[in-house]
């Protein structure tokens, strides 16, 4: 069961981010407060696997909330980041500088795209747990290669990347494959272990392969995740995303790529948007 902690001085807010939260995946919980500090009081007796915060509050912004959390216990359980969303409406990159000097892990910026957030909080879950798996003792033929993952997290990091409505990639510093999940595989027509390895060309087609690759680079040069965008690609016309993955250290080591087809987007069930920042 995921917990999921929310932020926001705005009761409208809370309420959209909170319902939003609860279709994140099955049995969330969630959390809501007001003030930070209340927020942070609670942290010092509690567990969780997700902060969502709004950058602009009262009394404490994003940043300074995110680096008081990160002296907590449990805001870095084991070593491993608990991932941390900020919101903001701020396009300043000194904002997001200073949110990332915090320790913060992704930014959302408002007014919110709520299949955005439902997607980035989803792929951080992911991430989340895959960093928190302990490594198994190393087998008597010596020990993995450097950056793989036990056996027991790696089927469970794929388990959850394939379950999701969405094409997800991890591609690294050079453009190649790291990593994709049964739904673009599927859309290729090809099976997952066949893409690692593969560059910009055959992951996204020669038609997404170059702007693909300009989006990596941004996210690699910024260390921020760029707003959603649409293209045409495999299954349809897409709502593509651009995150960084981050090791242990903070450094960006690689970019997430999620696309979902706009077909499978329910809108139905999206509530109104939340009040931006002023």
């Amino acid at each position: 069961m995921a917990m999921i902690l929310i932020l926001d001085d705005r009761a409208t807010n809370r309420s959209i981010f909170a319902r939003l939260a609860s279709v994140i995946e099955d049995n969330v919980s969630v959390e809501v407060f007001g003030d930070p500090f209340d927020a942070l009081e609670w942290l010092e007796g509690n567990r969780v696997d997700l902060v969502i915060t709004d950058f602009k509050m009262p009394g404490m912004d994003g940043a300074e909330f995110t680096r008081r959390f990160r002296a907590l216990p449990g805001g870095s359980p084991g070593g491993v980041p608990t991932p941390v969303l900020v919101v903001t409406a701020h396009d300043d990159r000194s904002f997001r500088v200073r949110a990332l000097d915090a320790g913060a892990t992704d930014f959302l910026q408002s007014p919110i795209d709520h299949f955005e957030l439902v997607t980035r909080a989803r792929n951080l879950l992911a991430l989340g747990r895959r960093g928190a798996v302990v490594p198994e003792p190393p087998a008597a033929s010596g020990p993995p290669p450097p950056g793989s993952l036990p056996v027991r997290g790696a089927e469970e990091l794929a388990r959850i990347l394939d379950s999701l409505p969405a094409q997800v990639s991890a591609t690294d510093r050079d453009g190649r494959c790291i990593y994709a999940n049964v739904a673009l595989a599927s859309a290729l027509g090809t099976h997952p272990a066949e893409l690692v390895g593969a560059g910009p060309a055959l992951l996204f087609g020669a038609g997404r392969a170059e702007r693909s690759r300009a989006a990596d680079l941004a996210v690699l040069a910024t260390g921020a995740s760029l707003p959603p965008y649409r293209e045409a690609g495999a299954g349809g016309e897409l709502l593509t995303t651009k995150a960084p993955l981050r090791d242990a250290s903070g450094e960006v080591t690689a970019v997430i790529t999620t696309s979902i087809p706009l077909t499978a987007i329910p809108g139905s069930s999206i509530p109104s948007g939340p009040e931006p920042d002023r």
